[in-house]
């Protein structure tokens, strides 16, 4: 195999892009050395290096345990297409949660903007959440 086929680095703004572009990932949370993968939606803020997201939690949430403990998370966001068309970034950082008066209308309708047609159903307590991005980094490959 060449080095072709596990694709190029991406330049910043192509990732920016790229994120801007996407709106759902995998949020990869650890405990006590578990792993624990959340599909969930985001608004990634290039200027203030983070992705914005709003979480669901139900009563005895397996997701608040895994948040509480991790000191580090991982979003993996990525465009699958073909073995030949597909892109990948990771964005790694501190997961914080932010308070009420942290989102202001603006950033809430931009987030609902990106983030489109989401319906919570059930007994489920939203809050939001920052992931503070300390290393990005993507990956394509195409066609």
């Amino acid at each position: 195999m060449t080095a072709q086929w596990y694709g190029k680095s991406m330049a910043a703004d192509e990732i920016t892009d790229f994120l801007n572009d996407q709106a759902t990932g995998v949020l990869s949370l650890a405990s006590d050395r578990r792993a624990y993968g959340v599909p969930m939606s985001f608004a990634y803020d290039d200027d203030e290096q983070r992705a914005i997201m709003d979480l669901g939690f139900a009563d005895e949430s397996k997701k608040r345990e895994f948040i509480e403990t991790s000191e580090e998370v991982c979003l993996t966001v990525y465009d699958w297409n073909s073995p030949h068309d597909w892109t990948s970034v990771i964005a790694s950082g501190s997961l914080e949660s932010l308070d009420e008066s942290d989102v202001d209308d603006d950033i809430e309708a931009w987030y609902y903007r990106v983030a489109k047609d989401i319906d919570v159903e059930g007994d489920v307590e939203l809050e939001w959440y920052e992931l503070r991005v300390d290393e990005l980094s993507g990956v394509a490959l195409s066609e």
